[in-house]
């Protein structure tokens, strides 16, 4: 019987416990380490590089998808995981071993005596697919207020008062609809990741809020002048590799 090194990557304390369990009544799996949260798995699993991962997959600052893209080698992966079936069948696509929590001890035999068979073979993983299979699972969460730093202090800006964000001199400023103009951390690609539904890149520099457009008018080489309802009517011109996007999204035809 294969003797395997193992890491447990999990953010519930109770996962951890119930898992550990299940792997002592096993001679031949040595639990090397214990992560509970991404970046700790990242830099335990590539120092000390398991055989086995259980592996979490929502975890509060990543997933477990984005764990195994970080990863500089390929060990057996255990996703421990709550979806519903449709995601399973994802995983035994692409060859992987899952425990539905809470986990059945009859299903970890069943599990273990996999690994043991597919042991030392090949162990490839398409990750592309399991990130856009991760997509689906764990959709980013969209804010409803971005925190910018003043002197000593972090202010959270609604994103229901802001207008437009915009990059330049080198910073993202975000413009409130009285004005009032907020120096934020995040790049405007972050923002377009975190912000709502409701607002729109329209061109390099900007990201507005839809439902504070007050105006459209046409401009040369098929662009739009967007009129901001903010304080000073800010006007701001597409860019033309944002035309198609932006008459899909304000339903310009």
């Amino acid at each position: 019987m294969s003797t395997y090194s193992a890491i447990l990557v999990d953010d519930e304390q109770a996962a951890h416990y119930a898992i550990q369990v299940l792997i002592k009544e096993y001679d031949n799996i040595s639990l090397v380490g214990q992560a509970y949260n991404g970046k700790q798995a990242i830099e335990m699993i590539n120092r000390l590089r398991p055989d086995l991962l259980f592996l979490d997959i929502q975890m509060p600052d990543m997933n477990g998808f984005d764990v195994l893209h970080h990863l500089d080698y390929q060990p057996y992966i255990v996703f421990c995981t709550a979806y519903e079936q449709y995601a399973i069948d994802a995983f035994n696509q692409n060859s992987i071993d899952y425990l539905l929590k809470p986990v059945d001890e009859k299903r970890f035999v069943q599990c273990m005596t996999k690994i043991e068979r597919l042991f030392p073979k090949e162990r490839k993983i398409d990750i592309c697919q399991l990130q856009e299979f991760g997509k689906l699972f764990n959709p980013p969460k969209k804010a409803f207020a971005i925190p910018v730093n003043i002197g000593s202090k972090i202010v959270f800006v609604q994103c229901s008062i802001i207008t437009y964000c915009v990059a330049k001199d080198g910073y993202v400023s975000l413009i409130t609809d009285e004005g009032k103009e907020y120096v934020c951390n995040l790049t405007l690609k972050q923002l377009e990741e975190r912000l709502p539904d409701d607002f729109i890149r329209v061109q390099k520099s900007y990201i507005v809020h839809k439902e504070k457009i007050e105006e459209i008018q046409k401009y040369f080489n098929n662009r739009l002048i967007l009129k901001m309802r903010d304080h000073n009517h800010t006007k701001i011109t597409s860019g033309t590799s944002y035309i198609d996007k932006i008459r899909e999204e304000l339903m310009l035809g």
